[in-house]
C-alpha cells in the first residue's frame, strides 16, 4: 500500500506541470525510496523458546503459529529422546492470499551433525512420525546432513526443494511448491542425546507478487522508466528556454 501511494503521489501530484523540471530531483528520489520500500520484506521472530517457553512435544497438539508477510523465524532447542525433548511440533497457518516460498535452516548448533524435519498437511500430525509415508515431505538438517550423500551443510539452505524431491524424501506423499494457504504441522527433531539449537525462517509472499527474480526485473524496469522520464523532463526544459 505504501509503495502504491507513493507512485500515485508521483504521477498524480496536484499542480505538477510537465513543462518545468525543478521538481524532478525530489520526485525521483521519492520514487526510488518507494521502490526500495516495496522490495524490502518484513522480518520477524514469531517464536523463540528462550522467550516463550518450550514448543509442543505433542504431535496431536502442536504449537499453533500464523505466518505473516515476509520472513518468519522460529528459534528453539531439542536435545534427544533420552533427555525428554527430542521433538518440537509446530503448526504453521498460511493466510488466504499468501504462499510460503521457503523453509530455510538459517542456524544450527550441535555436537550431532544433523537433525530431522518434516511436515504433514493439517493442524495436527496423525500417524507414525517414524514412517516416511506419514509426511508430505521431509529432510535432514545440520552441518553434515545426508540429503543425499555425501553429507553437506544445510545452514542457509531452503529445504523445501529437498523435501519435495521424491529422490531425497523417499516414501513421502509429496507436495507442490510454494505451499499454498492452509495449515501444516512441522516436526523438528533431534533423536540423539545432543543439545541442538536451530533457527528456521519461513518466507511468505502474496500470491499477487512475483518471485524475487521477477521483482528485480520489475525494479529494473522501474529504473528505466524513471530515467526516461528524467530525460523527457530535461528535453522539455530545453525546449522552453
Amino acid at each position: 500500500m505504501l509503495a502504491r501511494d507513493c507512485w500515485l503521489e508521483f504521477f498524480n501530484r496536484k499542480g505538477m506541470n510537465m513543462h518545468y523540471s525543478p521538481v524532478t530531483k525530489k520526485i525521483l528520489f521519492a520514487a526510488a525510496v518507494c521502490a526500495l520500500l516495496a522490495a524490502a520484506p518484513a522480518i520477524a521472530t514469531i517464536y523463540n523458546e528462550a522467550v516463550s517457553g518450550d514448543l509442543s512435544n505433542d504431535q496431536a497438539a502442536p504449537t499453533a503459529l500464523t505466518l505473516t508477510l515476509g520472513s518468519n523465524s522460529v528459534i528453539g532447542t531439542v536435545n534427544g529422546f533420552d533427555n525428554g525433548d527430542g521433538q518440537d511440533w509446530v503448526s504453521f497457518t498460511i493466510p488466504t492470499g499468501f504462499v510460503m516460498t521457503s523453509y530455510v535452516n538459517s542456524k544450527y548448533g550441535s555436537a550431532d551433525d544433523q537433525g530431522f524435519t518434516g511436515f504433514q498437511f493439517g493442524s495436527s500430525f496423525s500417524g507414525d512420525e517414524f514412517t516416511a509415508g506419514s509426511y508430505a515431505g521431509y529432510a535432514h538438517f545440520g552441518t553434515a546432513a545426508t540429503n543425499p550423500l555425501p553429507p553437506s551443510s544445510t545452514v542457509g539452505v531452503n529445504l523445501l526443494p529437498l523435501m519435495a524431491n521424491p529422490s531425497f524424501s523417499i516414501g513421502a506423499t509429496g507436495f507442490t511448491r510454494p505451499l499454498a494457504a492452509g495449515t501444516y504441522t512441522f516436526l523438528i527433531q533431534q533423536g540423539d542425546p545432543a543439545t541442538t539449537s536451530y533457527q528456521f525462517d519461513m518466507n511468505v509472499r502474496s500470491v499477487s507478487v512475483p518471485e524475487p527474480g521477477s521483482s528485480l526485473c520489475l525494479l529494473g524496469m522501474g529504473g528505466l522508466a524513471i530515467l526516461a522520464l528524467r530525460r523527457r523532463l530535461g528535453y522539455l526544459d530545453r525546449r522552453i528556454r
